[in-house]
């Protein structure tokens, strides 16, 4: 769970792995105001143009999948395998890249505390 910074708006600017603050606020990996927060991209923000939109909202699309997949097979639907070979290495491709760059805040299923 990353503990955010918030505008004077209310839109969250940063997120920590570390508190910043005594009083800092925490919101779950998947809350939206985190995932609006990590979609969101100055090139694209304000772009117009529907390539740009699409890959926004294609990214954000992707993490919906890779949840998803990671829950089948937490709850035994899938296994890993039952995937094709590069489709395999594709998820722990991702996998291992967001964990080395995120740490637990990549992974929504890190801690079973962290799920509701």
């Amino acid at each position: 769970m990353p503990y955010i910074q918030r505008d004077s708006t209310g839109s969250v600017i940063a997120l920590f792995r570390d508190a910043p603050a005594a009083d800092a606020e925490r919101l779950f990996s998947d809350h939206p105001d985190v995932l609006a927060f990590l979609a969101t991209d100055s090139a694209t923000a304000t772009s117009t143009d529907p390539r740009d939109v699409l890959a926004t909202l294609d990214s954000a699309m992707i993490r919906v999948v890779e949840d998803l997949v990671d829950v089948l097979i937490q709850k035994h639907v899938i296994m890993l395998t039952d995937l094709p070979e590069k489709a395999q290495r594709k998820v722990l491709d991702r996998k291992e890249t967001r964990l080395s760059l995120f740490g637990d805040l990549g992974d929504l299923s890190a801690s079973n505390d962290d799920i509701l």
